[in-house]
């Protein structure tokens, strides 16, 4: 305690200074303070000199002040402002005041004494009180850390974010709001952005991953900004929630590549459709040339029969060119699911089909009860196809074509499975099936019908799959997640 005084000069030093001031015996009382200090705390002049310092701290602290001044006096030390020691100080009209103290050890007329500073915070907090309401009002998580890295502030849209109150995080290390193997870097990366220039650290902008309370990482675009928080450096982090704008991404990047493939199938179909239009446009044609030749000469017998012909030909055409669009549309429309009859809906389609003859035989082994609930038209395309399909690869070497339709219940989705006895499919074709207009051997067909029943499953959020044999035949296997409707 090297600092040595006499009253008179103390108190001289305190009539010209702005800031509030008191000096304290040994004893504990206040010997003198200046008018600043007695007008902070409400009392008349001189009032103050001789009580106790006690009397300006609330009841519940003063018995402990005690023992903390005595031992203050045996070992005094200098106490400077700044260090975010607030305490509470208590007017002469009961109200509580904020202050930041700090402590000077002197001698002053041969005894221990200790000058005491106190900076009135209310104003500090009024403004404080003014800056939160409007940071609690943005929409965007804006989080003040200080010099050592503790959070001094966080509003109210941490808790959306993040799971936190701004309670939670007041005084605690920043690094909580980091992902627990990266807060070891983070205190580096923190202090070395504290070094930057101003030029450099000013509107930094990452996209970081935050972690919530429950432990799960949330990607946030944070704004990094230098601020002076109360004279010392201080950071605003400002965090945008990139959630949605990630799903956003996502969802068109996943339209892009929808449309690339759509394009793509476009491009094919152009090239398909010229092909295979050529063929029955040729009939057609002549077709049509027969007709007119035929009403040149004035005969008519065989008009009717090519005329008949020639529209069947151009009907077909129309279907398969419906067919290929339907295929390109089906993951864009949505149709509400019905409940279907699975067992009635597979019996009308072989039926218009017309393979009913004797060399054909349906088997139909249903275990399902009741209906089940799905998009009746897009189930119809489906079997339609697959039953079509059996058709078209008929084993002419076999006295009868059998096709079986199963259906059951497993692991919590419908199976389908559709089976032939036909020629089957070669294996290194096998993959190749759903392919759109990928034709095996020479039996017709426009090479879109297993394409347009693979998009179809999938639309139904199902998948389907295919297993054969050449010579035996080929099994189709859907697996659908289906609401089963009781009977009634």
């Amino acid at each position: 305690m090297d600092v040595q005084m006499n009253i008179d000069v103390v108190e001289m030093a305190f009539g010209v200074s702005p800031i509030a001031m008191m000096l304290v015996a040994p004893d504990g009382r206040i010997r003198t303070c200046n008018p600043e200090f007695e007008a902070l705390f409400g009392y008349e002049l001189g009032a103050l000199n001789g009580v106790l310092v006690e009397t300006l701290l609330p009841d519940h602290l003063r018995t402990g002040h005690v023992a903390l001044r005595q031992a203050f006096n045996a070992m005094p030390a200098k106490r400077r402002m700044g260090a975010e020691r607030e305490v509470k100080g208590v007017a002469r009209d009961g109200a509580v005041l904020p202050l930041e103290l700090a402590l000077e050890p002197v001698v002053v007329d041969g005894g221990a004494h200790v000058i005491a500073v106190a900076l009135d915070l209310r104003q500090r907090h009024a403004q404080r009180k003014r800056i939160s309401s409007v940071m609690d009002a943005a929409s965007c998580t804006m989080v003040v850390v200080d010099a050592d890295g503790r959070i001094d502030f966080v509003n109210r849209a941490v808790t959306q974010l993040l799971g936190y109150t701004p309670d939670d995080l007041h005084g605690r290390q920043v690094e909580i709001l980091v992902p627990e193997d990266l807060r070891v870097a983070h205190q580096v990366y923190r202090r070395s952005f504290a070094l930057l220039p101003d030029a450099q650290a000013k509107r930094r902008v990452r996209t970081v991953t935050a972690r919530h309370r429950d432990g799960h990482g949330v990607r946030v675009e944070a704004t990094l900004d230098l601020i002076d928080l109360d004279g010392q450096m201080g950071v605003v982090a400002t965090l945008v929630d990139l959630t949605e704008r990630i799903e956003t991404e996502r969802a068109l990047a996943a339209r892009a590549h929808e449309l690339e493939r759509l394009n793509a199938d476009l491009e094919q179909f152009t090239r398909g459709v010229s092909h295979d239009l050529k063929a029955p446009l040729a009939s057609i044609a002549g077709l049509l040339s027969l007709c007119r030749e035929d009403l040149a000469c004035g005969e008519t017998a065989d008009l009717g029969e090519n005329l008949a012909r020639a529209a069947q030909i151009a009907e077909h055409s129309v279907s398969e060119i419906e067919s290929v669009l339907l295929a390109t549309m089906t993951t864009e429309r949505g149709i509400a699911p019905v409940p279907v009859d699975l067992g009635f809906v597979v019996r009308q389609l072989w039926r218009d089909l017309n393979v009913g003859a004797a060399s054909a035989r349906l088997e139909l082994q249903l275990a399902v009860p009741g209906s089940v609930a799905t998009e009746e038209v897009t189930l119809k395309t489906v079997l339609r196809n697959l039953l079509s399909n059996a058709m078209r690869y008929r084993d002419d070497t076999k006295t009868e074509l059998v096709v079986q339709v199963s259906a059951r219940l497993a692991d919590g989705q419908l199976r389908i499975c559709v089976s032939d006895n036909g020629i089957g499919i070669p294996e290194e074709v096998l993959p190749e099936i759903f392919d759109l207009f990928r034709k095996h051997g020479d039996r017709g067909g426009s090479g879109i019908g297993l394409n347009l029943v693979q998009r179809s499953v999938e639309r139904l959020g199902g998948s389907i799959g295919a297993t054969s044999t050449e010579g035996q035949g080929t099994t189709f296997t859907l697996n659908l997640p289906m609401q089963m409707e009781d009977a009634v």
